[in-house]
C-alpha cells in the first residue's frame, strides 16, 4: 500500500496532466487514467487510499454507483469529486456514497490550492482511521487473549491441590510408618494404632479416585430416575 498514492480519474488528459504536475511537485506518487477498470484494479490491488474523480467520469456508470463499488474495494478509500457543474440530485447521491469533498475543477494552474487542501485533508483522515483500525485490532487482540485465559480450564489450581494432598498424603503414610516400626522395636502398642492408621490411609488413598469418578455419575443417575418417576406420575394423573 502506497501511503501516498493518489489517482487522478477524469476523461479530460489537460486536467489530469496539470493536476498530476502540482502533486507530483508536492511529493505524492500519482496514477492518472481515464479507465474505470485502471481504477478498480489499483483500489483493489494497490489500496490506494485517495481518488480524485470527475464527476462525468464514466458515461456508461453512474458516479454514485462507481463510488459505491470502489468502496467495497477500500472502504478506507476517501474519494474527492471534482467538477465543473454538478447537479444538486447528483450531488446528493455521491454525498450519500460518502464522498470525502466535492471540488471545482480548476480552470487555470493557480486554482489547484482547494484541491491541494483537500487531498492533504484527505490523507490525514486515512492515516487517523487506520490508526484506530489498528488500535481497535490491538484491543481485540488483547480481549481473545483475556478470554483464552479465562476460559482456561480451573482444573489447573485443583492439579496444584491434588498433588499437595498427595504429597501430605505420603508424608503421613511415611511417618506413620516410620512411627511404628519405632513403636514396635520399643515394644509399644501405639505401633499397632499407627499400623492399622497406615493401612487405612493406604485403603483411601486407593478408593478415593474411584469414589471421585463414580460418585456423580450415580448422583446424576438417581436424578434422572427421580425426574422420569415424576413425569410418569405427571401422565397417570
Amino acid at each position: 500500500m502506497d501511503e501516498r498514492g493518489i489517482i487522478i480519474a477524469d476523461r479530460d488528459a489537460d486536467f489530469r496532466r496539470q493536476v498530476a504536475e502540482y502533486f507530483r511537485k508536492a511529493g505524492y506518487e500519482v496514477e492518472t487514467t481515464d479507465s474505470t477498470v485502471h481504477v478498480l484494479c489499483s483500489i483493489l490491488q494497490k489500496k490506494t487510499p485517495v481518488l480524485l474523480l470527475g464527476s462525468d467520469f464514466d458515461q456508461k456508470v453512474s458516479s454514485s454507483d462507481l463510488i459505491h463499488l470502489l468502496k467495497k474495494c477500500n472502504r478506507h478509500l476517501n474519494v474527492i469529486m471534482v467538477s465543473d457543474d454538478l447537479p444538486l440530485s447528483q450531488a446528493r447521491q455521491v454525498r450519500k456514497e460518502g464522498i470525502f469533498y466535492q471540488a471545482m475543477k480548476p480552470v487555470e494552474n493557480g486554482d489547484t490550492e482547494e484541491l491541494g487542501l483537500a487531498v492533504e485533508c484527505a490523507f490525514k483522515t486515512y492515516r487517523a482511521s487506520r490508526q484506530q483500525e489498528r488500535m481497535e485490532a490491538a484491543m481485540r487482540r488483547r480481549a481473545h487473549r483475556r478470554e483464552s485465559v479465562e476460559k482456561q480450564p480451573a482444573s489447573v489450581p485443583r492439579r496444584f491441590s491434588w498433588l499437595i494432598a498427595l504429597s501430605v498424603l505420603v508424608f503421613g503414610t511415611s511417618f506413620l510408618a516410620l512411627s511404628a516400626a519405632q513403636s514396635i522395636d520399643r515394644g509399644g502398642n501405639l505401633g499397632m494404632w499407627l499400623f492399622l492408621g497406615f493401612s487405612a490411609l493406604l485403603l483411601v488413598a486407593q478408593f478415593f479416585p474411584v469414589f471421585r469418578i463414580k460418585l456423580p455419575h450415580r448422583i446424576s443417575a438417581q436424578h434422572a430416575a427421580k425426574e422420569q418417576a415424576a413425569s410418569s406420575d405427571k401422565k397417570s394423573s
